[in-house]
């Protein structure tokens, strides 16, 4: 996004407090959601599997312990080869660009593309959508809301939220379905 785009969008807003305070908000808090789910899945993911263990079903319980040993490993290992590809290519931020004001004041120069919030809420959606699919799609709504808060927030471009959120996608998948 140009400055010049960019500056429309945020004169735009000015007209339209509610909404503008309405993104800041969000941008802040909205990522929280996959963040603080993300543990109350594993939980009853582990409910779960204790429960397969005292039925004894021994060998589907070891089964499943897999499939949690993999909702661990696979956003793990997402966001550690996003955060080595954003480190590698190191990508300007558009705020960077002389005469872009973001509407989220931030200072780190660089590393903007794959955005890790995007990638990050992509493949945490994904290992929902494995395990309970309604939540999933949710979380997936909630990931594609994000991308959206961080590009009109002013710390991304387009090309960064739909690198992240195309990297976790992928990611999730394989790593849940494929393997």
């Amino acid at each position: 996004m140009t400055p010049e785009r960019y500056k429309k969008l945020t004169d735009w807003l000015e007209g339209h407090p509610a909404l503008r305070e309405g993104i800041i908000l969000l941008n802040r808090w909205l990522p929280l959601v996959p963040f603080v789910c993300y543990p109350a899945l594993l939980l009853l993911l582990n409910l779960r599997w204790f429960a397969m263990l005292r039925v004894g079903r021994g060998g589907g319980a070891l089964d499943f312990m897999q499939v949690i040993a993999r909702a661990i490993l696979v956003p793990g290992l997402a966001f550690w080869m996003g955060t080595l590809l954003r480190a590698r290519l190191n990508f300007p931020r558009p705020y960077e660009q002389p005469g872009f004001v973001p509407l989220v004041p931030k200072s780190t120069r660089g590393n903007s593309c794959p955005s890790r919030h995007a990638l990050s809420a992509a493949v945490l959606g994904m290992v929902w959508l494995y395990f309970y699919p309604a939540v999933g799609v949710g979380m997936l709504t909630i990931a594609a809301l994000i991308c959206l808060l961080r590009v009109l927030s002013g710390v991304h471009f387009i090309r960064d939220v739909l690198a992240g959120a195309a990297f976790g996608l992928v990611f999730g998948f394989a790593g849940m379905w494929l393997l």
